[in-house]
This record gives C-alpha cells, structure tokens and sequence, in this order.
C-alpha cells in the first residue's frame, strides 16, 4: 500500500496565511492609492515591507514569495509590480519566476527591474527567463557580484517593419534583447556556477544576439563556472583557447560535435560529469561513427552520457565496454532500431548504471548484424543498480525487453513504457517479473499508449508497492470510469499520498 499523505507542517501553514494577508494588503494597497505608477503607492508599498522586514527574517519572507508564485493566476487583474517590489528586498537570495504558471507573461518594462535589482546586493540565485535585456544585465554585473546561479534566457519580441501606409511585424520571427554587451557585464559576477541561457543562436531579426565569441568570453572569465546551457559548446571550447588551462564545467551539450571537440572536452574539463552529444542530420564534417570512436578513445570518464542520433554500431559497442565502467547515467535515442542484443550489452558493459533511457525499440526481427561481433555471457545481476527506466519504440517485445531490464532491478523506482504500435495487454509479463523482483521500491508507474493493462494489474502496484506515489496507464475497454473512479475514491478515503492519471486513447488524462 502506496504511503499515507502527511499534514502539512505548522511552518507551511502558516506562511500560507502570511501569503494571502501579503495579496489581500497588495490588492488594498492599489485600490487605495492607485498603481505602481503612483508615488504614493510606491511609498506604501515601501511602508510595508519594512515592517515586514522588522519583524520576521527576510529568508522567511523569500518562502512566502515562493508560496505566491503558485497563485499568480488569482492575480492577473492586479498590478504585479506591487506584489514584486514587496517581496524584492535587498537581503533576498533568491528570485525566482521560472515556477510561476506556463504562459503567464510579465509586460513590464526594464526600469522596474533595474531600479529594484539595483538593490539586490545578495542574490545568490537570480531568474530573468524570458525577461532578460542587457540593460537588466548591466545592473546585475554591476550589483550582484555573490550570484551563483542566474537565467539569462532572453526577453522575446515581435520584429517591426515599415511599409509606405503602416507598420506591420512578422509573426514568424522574434527579436532578441541579450546579446555580447550583455554578456560582458555578466563576467563581473565572478561567483557564477551555472549560466542558462538560449541554447541556441539565432541569426539576427532585428534585434541584438549572441555570438560564439561572447560565450566563449564569458566562460574563460568565470572561474567557478560549472554549466552553462548552450548547445554548441564543443565550438567554444575547441577554438581560441590557447590561454585557458583548466575550465570548471561539469556539464556539456554538443549537438554539432567532431572529434576536435571531444579532445577538447578531454583537455580542458577534467571534472566533467555530465556529455550531451547530438549527432546533425546533415553535415560532411565527420560521421557518427567518427565521434563514437574519439569519445571512446578519449580520457573522458563521464557518470551521464546523452547520445541523440547515434547509430546502433560496432563503434557504440567499443564505447560501451571501454566507458561503462564509468556510467551511471545513459540516454540513447537512435537513428536506427535498438536491438534486444544491444540492451544486453549495455546490462554487460555497464554494471554500476542507475537510470537508462532508450528510445527506438524495436522487435527481434531487425537485429543489428555489427553487433553480432560482441560477445555476450550471462550476468546474474543484469542491471540489479538501475533506479530509473524509460522505454520507447516500435513493435518490440516487452516479454524479453522487460524481463532483461527489470528481473534484477529489485531498487527500480521509476518505470516508463512508452510505444507506438497496437494495443497489447502485458499482464502476463508483468506477472512473471514480479515473482522474481516484486518491485517494492517503485515510487512511480507509467505504461502508456500501447502496453495496457488491466485493473487487476494496476491494483497489484497500488496494493503491493509501499512506496508508490504516482501510476499512469491507457484506459482501455475493459477498464471503465467507475473501476477508475472507485480507485480514486479508495485512495482518498484511506488518505493515500498516490496519484491516479487514466489516459484515454486519444491522449487526454483523467
């Protein structure tokens, strides 16, 4: 039986009342003395976060900031630069608006974040997604030197052009606010570990934009930085480095990688924990086969390894059994079929892996002769360290699949079957696996669009995985919205800290 729900904590409780005092003085506030825009209501404003501030800590008032982002939907009718420059503070470590509701859109112009962000002397971890300017980032370099971690994802706007009669924009096309001057001023912060950005350039649209050469500046001036989410790393650091001994990363994307880059990678990031590596779909440079063959000749000795459009090859194979040792981590999304022979090989080569992501599966029929060269023994405890597996594909068999990745699994937390071909029930297999491993540390559950199981099944994880916290599964005919309802029910009447998502044919989720 899945664990029980727990109250919330006093501490919870109670800054979730502070929050809805906090909204109900803000909405006073603007009805009283009018917007932001008003001196006076600037001063009130003013007026009440000092008292605030006087008597609680300002790590407390950070909490209930975080707490008010969840309800940001109630307030789309208020001005949020009341609620914000109450929360803002010049002792607070975090600012964050990643986490507020998905669309919501701060229109706010850059003179409200500078004057407040000017103040802001000990942010530690500051996040401007989607409302990054340069002239924002002339502020932070020159006021928040302690940041260890800021987003820089810059501010989107449509490009405007001018015709005889009137003025028109391209809604294919947007405009960017941050660019190398931008970066410039963020090479004071000199803190800094972690950088997210656009992952990619994009050519020039009216606005400002980034270069190669201002990421690659900004990166040799920060000593401490660990990552930095742009895609095309491998460029940066392979060119124009001859001043450079050692660099911090600990995680690098490359989604145009050559051999050059992975020496590179090798060279200067000898603390490397975590390779991105996306082979294009057009380019004369080099071969996938080349950059499985470098990497695996490499000193590179990375835990989490991601190859997108990489082939199933005999070079994949060297890979694995030279750096598996090592892996604790592997993602692969193949541009051909991963075979049944290849899962076992990874099982073999890669003893100490805990999360494994495949993608393209595919049945027994279409084995991948270069493979055939390895050679394959039985290991009893195949994948016995694995906490995490996600499966994805066309037509494979999950009775061998399945059987290979979990027999052995017994400290499986998450399970994920994700396919594409036509509907299958996989009681049976699920039946065989659990009388060997009965997967009593599952927290997590999700078999999907093809693999559907019946309510029996389901009732086996609810009832026989105590640490189950969340199962998904397809809706079939033979499950009806009572039996699903009646689980819901049972769930809440017994308090159960599980949730239930039935996902009709057509994808959507009940």
């Amino acid at each position: 039986m899945p664990p029980y729900k727990l109250p919330r904590s006093l501490f919870k409780i109670a800054l979730a009342h502070v929050e809805a005092l906090l909204s109900l003085s803000c909405r006073n506030i603007e009805r009283t003395y009018g917007n932001y825009s008003e001196n006076i209501c600037q001063q009130q404003v003013v007026v009440l976060q000092e008292y605030l501030l006087s008597n609680i800590p300002g790590m407390v008032l950070d909490e209930v900031f975080e707490v008010q982002t969840a309800r940001m939907p109630e307030t789309n009718k208020q001005d949020l630069r009341i609620i914000l420059a109450l929360y803002m503070h010049s002792n607070m470590r975090k600012f964050s608006i990643h986490n507020w509701p998905v669309g919501f859109k701060f229109d706010l112009d850059n003179a409200f974040w500078v004057q407040h962000l000017m103040t802001m002397h000990n942010l530690v971890v500051l996040d401007l997604h989607l409302i990054c300017t340069d002239e924002i980032l002339e502020v932070v370099g020159t006021n928040c030197r302690k940041l260890e971690q800021i987003n820089i994802v810059s501010k989107l706007g449509p490009v405007h052009t001018m015709n005889q009669t009137h003025e028109s924009f391209n809604a294919l096309k947007l405009k960017f606010f941050v660019s190398d001057v931008g970066l410039s001023y963020l090479c004071n912060c000199k803190l800094l570990k972690k950088v997210t950005m656009n992952k990619i350039l994009r050519s020039h649209l009216g606005g400002c934009m980034m270069t190669v050469a201002g990421i690659r500046a900004l990166v040799k001036s920060l000593p401490h930085l660990q990552n930095i989410t742009y895609d095309d790393m491998g460029l940066v650091i392979s060119e124009q480095m001859e001043d450079v001994q050692q660099l911090q990363l600990t995680h690098l994307s490359d989604y145009h990688p050559r051999p050059t880059h992975i020496a590179a990678a090798a060279r200067f990031c000898c603390n490397l924990q975590h390779l991105c590596l996306c082979f294009p779909n057009q380019t004369s440079v080099c071969s996938a086969t080349d950059i499985l063959e470098s990497l695996a000749k490499s000193s590179l000795r990375v835990p989490v390894l991601e190859l997108i459009h990489f082939p199933i090859c005999i070079e994949m194979a060297h890979l694995l059994e030279s750096k598996g040792s090592f892996l604790r981590s592997l993602l692969i999304e193949s541009t051909d079929y991963i075979p049944l022979r290849a899962i076992h090989l990874i099982g073999q080569a890669c003893p100490g892996l805990r999360n494994l992501h495949l993608k393209q599966l595919l049945g027994d029929d279409k084995q991948s002769s270069s493979l055939e060269m390895c050679n394959l023994f039985n290991i009893q405890h195949t994948f016995h360290n694995l906490r995490c597996l996600y499966l994805g594909g066309w037509n494979w068999n999950p009775a061998k699949v399945l059987r290979l990745c979990l027999l052995h699994a017994k400290q499986l937390e998450t399970l994920s079957v994700v396919d594409t071909f036509p509907q299958k029930y996989q009681d049976d297999i699920i039946a065989t696996i659990v009388t060997t491993n009965p997967l009593q540390e599952l927290k997590a559950v999700h078999i999907l669009t093809g693999r559907i199981l019946s309510i029996t099944t389901i009732c086996y994880f609810i009832k026989h995985c105590p640490k189950l916290k969340e199962i998904s599964f397809v809706r079939s005919a033979n499950i009806t919205s009572t039996q699903v309802k009646e689980l819901c029910d049972e769930v809440y009447k017994k308090n159960l800290d599980l949730k239930i998502y039935a996902v009709e044919m057509d994808g959507r989720s009940t």
